[in-house]
């Protein structure tokens, strides 16, 4: 894919860093951690709510979403950078992008975005310190709509705590349930958010002080992440079936990479081959100061032992090859159909697909696209072949098989197709043909080369 930008303007330089750094896939557990334990970051500013700048924002956690049409959140849970570091590196990379925005990190991203829409300078909140700002909030910061405002001030409810010391039943008939579902949210019941991209179980990023703009640069940092990649799938008992490479310039823009494999793998060696012929579609142009490589589709892969040397290759090695000629062509292999007309007998499936087996009559590996007519001279009627004349050229059979004989399937319409008689002749050249009667045996007869024998 090209590259992509949400904004506009020149490239400046972000907020250094430090030195490169690793940033950890969230644990596998975190998707059942309680809210309480969970941390997360809300932005506000003009045109966030996009997935534009919400994939950008990849670049700084695993977990990005776009809150209520309003801006952004991103989990900060498990991340290395202490938390007011991070609110910074966050905001100044956004600013340096051409998109200022405010932010709040805290436990609930209801209550945050609230307080941002009350007009909460950025910071750090701490669980005491959040829980003490939610009584003070205003109804007009809620995510209510904008005709219910004017009711509740009416009944003297103006802020949170006065919502809070009312009975639940009367409200809920009044205003419906939408009241109770903020105030509960408010306090730590997750709103449901859909990420901009799925959060991958497996990771790996890295951040550079000196932009990659070679492709000598580009290939090691890849093959770095590809090894602690397979790395972390050897740990898990997996194999990686698609990879997911992010590219992050500065200036709000990125490359996206996907890689597909026919099968189940965590070899360094072979994805490194896969991504080194994917490296000249990368543009970096100022160069990339973040990348992210991420397994975005995996399968239990369990190790296998490995042969002695000059047995038989292993299976991967034919997957391996179909995954380098993929990169390059277009390839498939033949299935098996419902049909004894040759014709008809095969399709065309997924190289990698199961195939089921087939006892079918010998027959050529490909047939011709047009059946060549020929003239054949025959003892009886209904006898093999002696002799067949192709043009100007006679052709003398020394042995046959035959025949295998084709009726009209009987869905079809039995007028659509005579039935056919095959047979497989030698010739006295050492030919071999696939050979055809289309007709009852007789004077009205048609005979046709359906194919060459191997």
């Amino acid at each position: 894919m090209g590259s992509r930008r949400f904004a506009r303007t020149p490239s400046l330089p972000l907020f250094e860093t430090g030195l490169p750094c690793v940033a950890p896939p969230l644990p596998p557990a975190q998707a059942g951690m309680p809210l309480g334990e969970r941390r997360f970051l809300v932005l506000h500013g003009e045109s966030l709510a996009a997935e534009r700048p919400a994939v950008w924002a990849l670049r700084f956690s695993p977990l990005v979403g776009i809150w209520r049409e309003e801006g952004l959140v991103i989990e900060t849970t498990g991340l290395p950078d202490p938390e007011p570091e991070l609110l910074i590196r966050v905001r100044r990379a956004f600013a340096a992008a051409g998109a200022p925005a405010r932010g709040l990190l805290g436990g609930a991203p209801a209550a945050l975005a609230a307080m941002l829409r009350a007009g909460l300078r950025s910071q750090v909140l701490a669980p005491d310190q959040e829980a003490a700002a939610l009584p003070r909030l205003p109804v007009t910061a809620l995510a209510l709509p904008e005709a219910m405002i004017p009711a509740l001030h009416r009944l003297g409810l103006r802020d949170v705590a006065a919502l809070e010391a009312q009975p639940r039943g009367p409200l809920a008939r009044r205003f419906g349930q939408l009241i109770a579902e903020e105030l509960a949210a408010l306090r730590g019941r997750l709103v449901p958010f859909t990420p901009v991209r799925p959060p991958p179980r497996h990771l790996q990023s890295r951040e550079y002080l000196s932009p990659l703009c070679t492709a000598p640069g580009l290939e090691r940092a890849i093959g770095a992440l590809i090894e602690r990649l397979c790395a972390g799938l050897l740990e898990s008992g997996e194999g990686v079936r698609a990879l997911r490479l992010l590219a992050f310039r500065g200036d709000g823009s990125w490359q996206e990479l996907r890689q597909g494999l026919g099968q189940a793998s965590r070899a360094p060696a072979h994805l490194r081959r896969l991504m080194d012929r994917r490296i000249e579609e990368l543009q970096p142009e100022l160069g990339f100061e973040k990348m992210s490589l991420a397994a975005e589709t995996t399968e239990a892969l369990h190790a296998r032992q490995s042969g002695l040397p000059g047995e038989e290759a292993e299976p991967e090695a034919l997957s391996e090859l179909l995954d380098r000629l993929e990169q390059r062509l277009t390839i498939w292999r033949l299935a098996p159909r419902a049909s004894h007309w040759p014709e008809r007998a095969v399709r065309r499936a997924d190289a990698f697909a199961p195939v089921a087996e087939t006892m079918a009559a010998p027959r050529p590996l490909r047939l011709l696209r047009r059946p060549v007519p020929v003239k054949a001279t025959a003892l009886l009627p209904d006898a093999p072949p002696l002799q067949l004349t192709l043009g100007r050229r006679v052709e003398r059979v020394v042995s046959a098989e035959g025949p295998e004989r084709l009726e009209p399937e009987w869905w079809r319409p039995p007028q659509e197709r005579p039935p056919r008689d095959y047979y497989r002749v030698q010739l006295a050249s050492g030919a071999r043909w696939w050979v055809c009667r289309r007709g009852e045996a007789g004077p009205g007869a048609q005979w046709f080369v359906h194919g060459y024998l191997a």
